[in-house]
């Protein structure tokens, strides 16, 4: 029983982590667009060529906000159902300590 509660926790640390992962590599590549988007306002290309470009470039950097902030949320909601699920654990734990092992149970005599 206390493997399954190990085993849950340590699985929504992963999951928290992993989320960290993707959004920190999310931001890296928001960095990115948004560096190109400098590059494409600044550079000499035909205007009409600019303004797709520059269009684009928007629509990417405004989905992998999106994304972010949709990790985000899901970052937040592990965290509060993990908090929610810490003092269930620990009733768990203090209701096992109530209980006498076998060994002291059994008197020794030598």
């Amino acid at each position: 029983m206390s493997v399954s509660a190990i085993s849950s926790s340590s699985g929504a640390a992963t999951s928290t982590s992993n989320v960290s992962s993707q959004i920190a590599k999310l931001q890296g590549q928001l960095k990115e667009l948004t560096q190109k988007l400098k590059d494409t306002a600044n550079s000499d290309m035909e205007a009409e060529l600019k303004a797709q470009m520059t269009q684009m470039l928007q629509a990417q950097i405004l989905a992998i906000q999106a994304q972010i902030q949709a990790l985000q949320q899901q970052q937040t909601q592990q965290k509060t159902s993990g908090e929610a699920q810490s003092p269930q654990d620990s009733e768990r734990t203090a209701g096992r300590n109530n209980y006498s092992t076998l060994g002291g149970q059994v008197d020794t005599y030598a």
